[in-house]
């Protein structure tokens, strides 16, 4: 089962990469952009190379590469992304591009745009022109939005190079009837993923209102599946597991999550009855 996407967005994307145009998707963290990229990779039959832009703070030794001795000589060592930008049929995804360095947008601008080539300096001090190989797309994704205080507006320039999507999260129904189609799933999995996905779509509907500052993203309901087939009660799993995430920030974030408890506990969550705890 495919991750969940309006289908005409999906075949746009899909007809703009085959036609060799960059294309970036925007949207909240978590709702599976990432995820989706990798299945894009597939669908088109074309390796995927992932770059984390939001580790790149030395953006030239990340993204070109670097310099090392050997065997008494100086030698320049490319980059997995140089590496990446010269081997055809490659989709390379530019991930978190919203949080990379001035440095690295520079270094960006001419792969992105009609030029496709970069300049990287050799052991002789000469430049030396990388071309981009012949197949090779790039999709970018981006966490725009006041949730998100690490990132940064996009250079108008850079955003010029791309055609934007957004991905919004999906349904707690969505989700649900995705995890069923991915996971194998006890009668008791299915019913903790069935409260957990309500919790979830009441926290997205509070934020749609204004009532709380942040919610609870796809992935981290999905990556608790491991715990709930490992028995876990749904209790613990939203307490230690998703909830205890708000309550790392600010006293805003926490009574967020006390609301969250809240509507749980009207649901059965906090009863004896429903909270399947693993006692062990």
């Amino acid at each position: 089962m495919k991750f969940v996407i309006d289908e005409t967005k999906d075949k746009m994307i899909t007809s703009l990469l085959k036609s060799g145009k960059n294309v970036m998707l925007t949207g909240a963290t978590g709702a599976g952009k990432t995820t989706y990229c990798f299945e894009l990779a597939e669908k088109l039959n074309m390796n995927c190379e992932v770059v984390n832009c939001g580790s790149t703070q030395d953006a030239r030794t990340s993204l070109l590469g670097f310099f090392q001795l050997e065997d008494g000589n100086t030698k320049f060592t490319p980059s997995n992304f140089i590496k990446a930008i010269q081997t055809e049929n490659t989709l390379i995804v530019l991930d978190e591009l919203s949080r990379a360095s001035d440095d690295a947008f520079n270094i960006l601008f001419p792969i992105l745009d009609h030029r496709r080539e970069v300049c990287i300096e050799e052991e002789d001090g000469e430049s030396r022109k990388v071309k981009v190989a012949d197949g090779v797309r790039f999709v970018a994704t981006a966490n725009i939005g006041l949730e998100y205080s690490s990132t940064r507006s996009l250079d108008r320039a850079l955003q010029d190079r791309f055609m934007t999507f957004n991905l919004p999260y999906i349904t707690g129904e969505q989700m649900t009837d995705f995890i069923k189609g991915t996971h194998e799933l006890t009668k008791d999995d299915e019913m903790m993923v069935n409260v957990l996905s309500q919790v979830y779509d009441y926290s997205h509907n509070l934020f749609g209102k204004g009532k709380i500052g942040t919610r609870i993203s796809t992935r981290s309901v999905i990556n608790t599946l491991g715990l709930v087939k490992d028995g876990f009660g749904v209790r613990d799993i939203l307490d230690h597991a998703i909830l205890s995430q708000y309550e790392q920030d600010s006293s805003t974030i926490v009574n967020d999550a006390n609301v969250l408890r809240e509507f749980a506990d009207s649901i059965g969550v906090y009863s004896n009855s429903n909270s399947n705890d693993n006692n062990s």
